[in-house]
C-alpha cells in the first residue's frame, strides 16, 4: 500500500499503502489483490521532491514504496484529490503503490527480465480474448438473422462457460503475480493496445462509401490542381529564355541599366543571326550586388528575355549554339536556355547529375534531349572561314 501522511485527527505517523501510478487492470471481475502492510517508520522531516514543500505531520503526501531514501511528493504535485488520498492512506488492503521516478525506471527494467514467463501466459489469455470476440460476433450475426430464442440461449451458455474459464485463468495469473503487481503494467498496456486496435477496426468499418468517394475525389482533385498549376506556369514562361554570362551594366540608374541590356541583347541576337525577333522585356534575375568592386570580378546576374511569340523563342534557342563556338571575346561563356518551371528544373537537375555520373564511369557523347539522356550523333563537316 502507499505510504503517506494521514489526516492529523486520525494519526501522526506515516503509513504504507500501494503504487498509484502503477496499478494494473486485469479482465477479472473487480477485485483488489491483497498486499502486506509495511511497518510504520518514525517521522523524519522531509520535503516534496517536486515543489520542495516541507512534509509535516499535517501535510498530505506520499512516500516512495521502494527506495531507501526518504522521498516524498505532496498530494498537490500528484494532482491527487483529498478524498482519494484519505482512502489510500486509510485502506490497508489497497493494492496501489507510489514510486519516485528513479525507482519507477528500475522497477520497469527489472520486470522486463523477470516477466518472460508471464508474458507467454498473457499471450494465451489474449488468444482466449480473440476467441471470445469471435464468438460475440457470431452471436450478433445470428441475432441479426433472427435466430430463435433457444439457439440464442445455447450460445449465451457457451459464451458464459468460456468467460468463466477465462476468468478462472485470469485469477490464477493474478494470484501468481500478486507480489509482482507492478509488472502487470505491461499487460495493461497490451490490453489498452488491443482495445485501441479494436476501436480503430470498428471505426474503419463504419466508414461510409460516400466518405471513401470523397477521399478519392479529394486526392484526384489535388493531383489535378497540381497539373493545372504546372501547366499555367509553363504558359507564363512559353515565350521566355534565360541568358547566363551576359555582362551587366554598371550604371547607377535602373533605366540606364535596362537600356544597356537591350543594346547588348540586340548585339547578341545579331551575332546569332536572329535580327528579326522582337524582345518585349529584359529582366535581371536576383538582387543586384551593392559591392563597389569592379564589375569584372562579379558574376553577372542571369537575364530573362521575353519574346513576342513562341516561334521567336524557338528560333533563338536553335541559333544559340552559335555562341558556344566563341572561345574569346564578350560572348565567351554566354549560353541560353528555356525558362523552366520549378518541376522542370528539378527534373533537369537530376538528369544532369545522372549524366555526370555516367561520364565519370567512361561513357562519352552524352546529351540531354526531350527529358532523357541520349548519345550524341553528328556528321563531320568542314568549317569554312
Amino acid at each position: 500500500m502507499v505510504k503517506g501522511k494521514a489526516a492529523p485527527k486520525i494519526q501522526t505517523g506515516r503509513k504504507s499503502t500501494t503504487l498509484a501510478g502503477k496499478s494494473t487492470s486485469t479482465p477479472t471481475p473487480p477485485k483488489l489483490a491483497s498486499s502486506t502492510t509495511k511497518a510504520a517508520k518514525s517521522f523524519v522531516a522531509a520535503g516534496c521532491i517536486k515543489c520542495g514543500m516541507i512534509i509535516s505531520e499535517d501535510t498530505k503526501a506520499l512516500q516512495c514504496d521502494r527506495c531507501a531514501d526518504d522521498k516524498w511528493m505532496c498530494a498537490q504535485c500528484l494532482n491527487l484529490p483529498s478524498e482519494m488520498y484519505d482512502h489510500l492512506v486509510s485502506d490497508s488492503s489497497c493494492p496501489l503503490r507510489w514510486f519516485c521516478n528513479e525507482c519507477d525506471k528500475k522497477v520497469v527494467a527489472d520486470d522486463t527480465s523477470e516477466f518472460g514467463i508471464w508474458n507467454s501466459k498473457m499471450d494465451v489469455m489474449f488468444d482466449k480474448m480473440d476467441l471470445i470476440l469471435n464468438r460475440v460476433n457470431y452471436v450478433e450475426n445470428q441475432l441479426n438473422q433472427k435466430a430463435d430464442l433457444q439457439m440464442v440461449n445455447k450460445i449465451e451458455e457457451r459464451l458464459q462457460k468460456v468467460e468463466n474459464q477465462f476468468y478462472e485463468k485470469a485469477k490464477v495469473i493474478d494470484l501468481l503475480t500478486a507480489e509482482k503487481s507492478d509488472g502487470l503494467s505491461l499487460m495493461q498496456q497490451r490490453l489498452q493496445s488491443v482495445e485501441r486496435e479494436m476501436q480503430e477496426v470498428q471505426t474503419a468499418k463504419k466508414l461510409e462509401d460516400t466518405q471513401v468517394i470523397d477521399l478519392v475525389e479529394k486526392a484526384i482533385s489535388t493531383r489535378t490542381q497540381d497539373s493545372v498549376d504546372e501547366e499555367a506556369e509553363k504558359n507564363k514562361r512559353k515565350t521566355n529564355v534565360i541568358v547566363h554570362g551576359l555582362p551587366e551594366s554598371s550604371a547607377e540608374e535602373s533605366v540606364e541599366r535596362e537600356t544597356d541590356d537591350f543594346g547588348l541583347v540586340g548585339t547578341m541576337l545579331h551575332e546569332i543571326q536572329c535580327d528579326d525577333v522582337e524582345v518585349g522585356q529584359v529582366v535581371r534575375l536576383g538582387k543586384r550586388s551593392e559591392s563597389t568592386s569592379s564589375s569584372e570580378s562579379q558574376k553577372p546576374r542571369p537575364l530573362k528575355l521575353v519574346f513576342k511569340t513562341e516561334d521567336q523563342k524557338s528560333q533563338v534557342l536553335k541559333s544559340a549554339k552559335n555562341l558556344r563556338r566563341e572561345e574569346e571575346g564578350v560572348w565567351k561563356g554566354v549560353f541560353i536556355h528555356a525558362d523552366l518551371t520549378m518541376k522542370e528544373r528539378d527534373a533537369r537537375r537530376k538528369l544532369v547529375s545522372e549524366m555526370k555520373q555516367r561520364k565519370e564511369q567512361g561513357e562519352t557523347n552524352l546529351i540531354i534531349a526531350q527529358g532523357r539522356i541520349v548519345k550524341k550523333w553528328w556528321v563531320s563537316r568542314t568549317v569554312q572561314d
